[in-house]
């Protein structure tokens, strides 16, 4: 072999190199981004998108249960002004 093959194979090793190195790197990239989506699904103490709608929800139920206390007293008043 003369050194211009050499070359030749030495270039085509280091292309092979890099395109598996590409897709190592395409593949951790990808867990990465899948642990830090998980990551936010997760009850972490107040920080992630569950805890988040957790406290949504809970101060939508408690809004109704005003409403809903405000509403009976509402009706109540009217009952007593109409009679």
């Amino acid at each position: 072999m003369d050194l211009l093959e050499w070359f030749g194979v030495g270039a085509g090793s280091l292309l092979a190199l890099g395109a598996l190195a590409r897709g190592v790197w395409l593949v951790l990239r990808r867990i990465v981004f899948t642990a830090e989506a998980v990551k936010e699904l997760v009850p972490n103490g107040g920080g992630s998108i569950k805890d988040t709608v957790h406290r949504t929800e809970q101060k939508v139920d408690d809004t109704a249960q005003e409403l809903s206390a405000l509403k009976q007293r509402f009706d109540d008043h009217l009952a007593e002004h109409a009679a």
